[in-house]
């Protein structure tokens, strides 16, 4: 009989030492994830009222060795001002519940994307691109070429002029829409005139560059800007 108390109490002992932390510690990390989530509609609310898809905001986890209580109040946000707003800031956030009041910070991340034509293949250096080769992607904005366009029409039907891997966010001065010795369609405007003639192309170019060309007619050379696929367009 005193064997059996012994083991009871034993047990009872235990239960107090291990069943209680580990939930007290779930109470904690729910209260946690309860926050974050708080946090992360708070700010988006802030720098992204109309909910658009390009920016993401992301509350970072808290060190787990801080205490925090769920808040039977509503909680209070603080955020830096736009003059200090960076992609990675901290919001102080309070719980004013009476004799159980509570603050953190929590670092939180924006992220902003852009959209951009990026490969879907290796393209090899003079292939022809088409638009199965590329695809529009949302790229976030640090990690985005300087140089790289969201227009299928500036690349599409271009040759490459180098090899592009796979991935790669694909700009103009990656292909030529109008290359050394294609025929193209000049284009001048005069007196509200359209005029339209061939010719053949001296230099690569992209679009809006521009290149000389030489009129197959007058064997004229000229310089026009690159518009479309092959068309170079001239003032007179």
């Amino acid at each position: 009989m005193l064997k059996n108390l012994l083991i009871i109490l034993l047990f009872n002992i235990t239960l107090n030492f291990v069943v209680f932390p580990v939930s007290a510690k779930n109470a904690n990390s729910l209260a946690h994830d309860a926050l974050l989530q708080q946090v992360s509609e708070f700010v988006q609310d802030q720098v992204n009222p109309n909910n658009t898809p390009n920016i993401t905001v992301k509350a970072m986890p808290l060190d787990s060795r801080i205490r925090i209580s769920h808040c039977q109040s509503e909680l209070q946000f603080d955020m830096p001002s736009r003059q200090r707003f960076t992609r990675h800031f901290p919001i102080k956030a309070s719980c004013f519940d009476e004799g159980a009041s509570w603050k953190a910070y929590v670092q939180v991340r924006v992220y902003e994307y852009i959209e951009t034509i990026v490969t879907t293949t290796h393209i090899a250096k003079g292939e022809v691109i088409s638009s199965d080769m590329i695809e529009t992607a949302l790229v976030d904005r640090n990690k985005v070429r300087a140089k790289s366009t969201d227009s299928m029409s500036n690349i599409v039907g271009g040759r490459a002029m180098r090899n592009i891997t796979r991935g790669f966010q694909v700009s103009g001065s990656d292909v030529c829409l109008v290359c050394k010795g294609d025929s193209v369609a000049i284009i001048a405007d005069y007196n509200n005139l359209t005029i339209k003639t061939s010719g053949t192309a001296l230099e690569n170019g992209s679009f809006g560059q521009s290149i000389q060309v030489q009129n197959n007619s007058s064997e004229r050379i000229v310089k026009g800007v690159i518009g479309d696929l092959r068309q170079i367009f001239i003032k007179l």
